[in-house]
């Protein structure tokens, strides 16, 4: 089953006008060759591949985790072969990170058997599995979801950055006064970036879960990533903050920016109301796994995801809350608009 949206003639002209369509626009082109010039275009893309067979009692079955990991990887890139769709992200000499979303315990945290598939995939491209790193702010997240710590030179490392793992970086920070003053901690107006982002990572895999989020709206792609890469969070928190703009700004820092190179949103079980923690009433065998370059675009699709399931439960939409997506659309991120981003829907 394939869904596809096509960007209409308006919003290539906008492209176009803002640079960021390559191309020569004259008046002249603009109609007998519209057509050959939005063939140009490389539409934001989000592949979501989902299985009616991925549980079986509570365990997840890995063969078909797999099979949905390399279908999604394989629609994505175009590539064949899972090996070159995974040269697409890294090559052999990276050190590959691997956000993880450990905070709402073993039920409700990326799965393991995802990560795995993941570490599997890039160590087929060439990726030295010492090399691979997942991780997290705080090691008691990674335990408590049932994570092993692991910093030896053998395996795939994982380690958080406080605890036993490297700490912040104090020479790279975001700063920002539009926060709520009186939850600072003894950094101030400073957020540290881990270590493991600024000296020792070289690409990103971000892996969240499909989440909704009860001060944010939802917590996938920018949110995992942005609030799990600094510190000194809970200032962002508050009402009509709402993490916004926070969590679009650290993820448009370069540290962040210019290393992540791939989004998959576990949504094999999804959470649509009681998050960021795990409410079992509040969650819903949604069966599949989402695959994006675009955080932006991916995030706008979980939102609609969630909304719609909140809809059916007769609950209040997110989208109100989740105006940090906006945001990072507006820093130039990815795209938030449903018309723009070429969806793909697969089955196995």
């Amino acid at each position: 089953m394939t869904r596809k949206s096509k960007m209409s003639r308006r919003n290539f002209l906008r492209y176009a006008s803002t640079g960021a369509v390559g191309i020569a626009i004259s008046a002249g082109t603009i109609g007998a060759r519209f057509e050959q010039a939005l063939a140009q275009i490389r539409q934001p893309k989000v592949v979501e591949v989902q299985s009616d067979n991925v549980w079986e009692g509570e365990a997840i079955k890995t063969e078909v985790v797999r099979s949905m990991m390399v279908k999604g990887m394989q629609s994505l890139t175009k590539r064949n072969k899972l090996e070159d769709a995974w040269k697409e992200f890294v090559v052999s000499d990276d050190i590959v990170g691997i956000k993880i979303n450990p905070l709402a315990g073993p039920v409700l945290s990326t799965h393991r058997v995802v990560v795995d598939e993941i570490i599997a995939g890039l160590i087929s491209a060439g990726v030295q599995e010492n090399n691979i790193i997942v991780w997290d702010r705080f090691e008691e997240h990674f335990k408590r979801a049932g994570y092993e710590i692991n910093l030896s030179e053998t395996g795939s490392r994982c380690y958080a950055t406080d605890g036993q793992g490297p700490g912040y970086d104090e020479k790279i920070f975001y700063k920002t006064y539009e926060d709520a003053a009186n939850r600072r901690d003894e950094n101030g107006m400073r957020s540290f970036f881990s270590k493991i982002v600024t000296e020792q990572v070289t690409k990103i895999i971000n892996v969240p879960v499909l989440k909704q989020h009860a001060v944010s709206g939802v917590s996938l792609s920018l949110k995992n990533l942005a609030f799990g890469s600094v510190n000194n969070t809970i200032r962002f928190h508050p009402n009509p903050i709402n993490c916004n703009p926070m969590i679009a700004d650290i993820c448009s820092q370069p540290v962040i920016k210019d290393k992540l190179v791939l989004n998959i949103i576990d949504g094999l079980l999804g959470c649509f109301d009681g998050g960021p923690g795990y409410k079992p009433e509040g969650t819903w065998r949604y069966n599949s796994l989402l695959f994006s370059a675009d955080p932006v675009a991916i995030d706008r699709v979980g939102l609609e995801i969630i909304d719609a399931k909140r809809k059916e439960a007769k609950l209040e939409p997110m989208i109100t809350l989740a105006k940090y997506i906006s945001t990072a659309w507006r820093l130039g991120l990815g795209t938030n608009d449903l018309e723009e981003i070429d969806r793909e829907k697969l089955t196995v």
